[in-house]
Formats: structure tokens, C-alpha cells, sequence
């Protein structure tokens, strides 16, 4: 399903998805953002935003539940421990195979689309995450939002049928 090329793309995401400030009004605007674009997806979504190890902003559309709360723990324990996004460790899980113990806890951790770094100044400070969409689309609407934040253009993942 997965590519270099997938890879390629999710790098040059994460290196140009940065920001140069990041403070909890950025935070609620974020978050806002995405709860926005949450309501014109054809399926509810949950948004987190953490900030200094904090939830600064959560919000869940109707239709969605628990178990929405219990994909962003575990896709944001991924971009914790990672500092990157969650569905490029899934693709390195696909393409490259487990290195690392914790690479084999999905209870846990999430090997999906949904979850990503906020890094300001190149500093690890938070992690925006979304839930309630298949895992591809939940990163491109996570994307898609943190590039019309940050004035940029999306970049597209390509994969494989």
C-alpha cells in the first residue's frame, strides 16, 4: 500500500508543516479549524490539540464517542514518542518492518493517519490529532488544515491500491 514515495512525502511534510510560534490562542484556532472542516467531512470527527504536554483544545462533533478518545491517545502517544507523524510511522511499520519493542504495542500506540507534530523553531511542543475518519483521510484533513493555518500548500501522500 505504502511507497517511498509515501515516505518521501510525509518527510518533506514534516519539514515543511512548522511553525514559528505556538501559544494557546494559536491552539484554540487550530483546533478551531479543524472542528470546522470536521463538519463538512461525511463522518464526525474528534480534534485534540496538546500543547507542553497539555490538552489545550478537545472537541468532539456529535456522532462521535469513546472510542474517538481512545484513537487520539494512542495516535498521540505515537507523535510523542516518535516527534513525528503517526501515519509515517505506519508506513516505516509497513515498509522497513518493527526495530523497537514499542513498535509492536498497538494498544498503545497507533500505526495510522491522525496525529501530528507541532514543532515550533524545531522544537518538539505538542501534537495536533483528529479521529472519526479512515485513517488516510484523518491525515489528510489533519494536513490540510495545519497548511491553510500556516498559509501553505497540502502535500498529498500517494499510495497504493
Amino acid at each position: 500500500m505504502y511507497t517511498k514515495q509515501s515516505l518521501e512525502a510525509l518527510l518533506a511534510a514534516e519539514k515543511n508543516f512548522v511553525f514559528s510560534k505556538f501559544d494557546m490562542e494559536d491552539a484554540y484556532k487550530l483546533g478551531s479549524m479543524l472542528f470546522e472542516q470536521g463538519k463538512k467531512e461525511p463522518k464526525p470527527i474528534a480534534v485534540r490539540i496538546i500543547l507542553d504536554d497539555l490538552i489545550v483544545y478537545q472537541a468532539f462533533l456529535p456522532g462521535t464517542n469513546a472510542e474517538n478518545n481512545r484513537w487520539m491517545d494512542k495516535k498521540c502517544n505515537t507523535v510523542r514518542r516518535t516527534h513525528g507523524c503517526s501515519l509515517k510511522e505506519a508506513v516505516l511499520h509497513e515498509l522497513e518492518g518493527v526495530h523497537e519493542e514499542w513498535q509492536r504495542d498497538d494498544f498503545h500506540y497507533a500505526f495510522c493517519g491522525g496525529g501530528f507534530p507541532i514543532m515550533v523553531n524545531g522544537d518538539f511542543r505538542g501534537i495536533a490529532c483528529i479521529s472519526g475518519l479512515p485513517h488516510l483521510q484523518d491525515h489528510r484533513c489533519l494536513t490540510e488544515v495545519i497548511a491553510k493555518f500556516l498559509g501553505k500548500d497540502p502535500i498529498l501522500i500517494p499510495v497504493e491500491n
